[in-house]
C-alpha cells in the first residue's frame, strides 16, 4: 500500500511542468526513504533526479518498495486539474496496476 499526502500541491506541479519536456516516460520508485524519480532525456543528455524525502509529505506511508511507470506529459496535463492551494494524495495498493490523485481544497 502507498499513500502520500502532500500539503504544497503546487511542489507537485511546478516539479511536473519543469520536468515533463526534458523526460517522457519515468518510473517513480516509492520507498520508506521517499518518493523519487532517475530519467535520461531521450537524446541522453541531461539526467533528471528527484526525490521527495518521506519527511516533506503530511503523511507518507509505503509498506514496500514500489516502481511506478507513468507519462510525465498525461500526468502534468492531470495535474493542472489540481488548484496550487490544493492538497495532492497518492493511493496505490499493492498488486494493482492503477494509481489514484486526489486533490482537496
Amino acid at each position: 500500500m502507498l499513500e502520500l499526502r502532500l500539503v504544497q500541491g503546487s511542489l507537485l506541479k511546478k516539479v511536473m511542468e519543469s520536468i515533463k519536456d526534458l523526460v517522457n516516460d519515468a518510473n517513480f520508485d516509492c520507498s520508506s526513504t521517499g518518493f523519487s524519480l532517475q530519467a535520461m532525456d531521450s537524446s541522453h543528455v541531461a539526467l533528471v533526479s528527484l526525490l521527495l524525502r518521506s519527511e516533506g509529505f503530511e503523511h507518507y506511508r509505503c509498506d514496500r518498495n514500489i516502481s511506478m511507470g507513468m507519462n510525465l506529459g498525461n500526468m502534468s496535463k492531470m495535474l493542472k486539474c489540481a488548484g496550487n492551494d490544493d492538497i495532492i494524495t497518492i493511493k496505490a495498493d499493492d498488486g494493482s496496476d492503477t494509481v489514484t490523485f486526489m486533490f482537496v481544497q
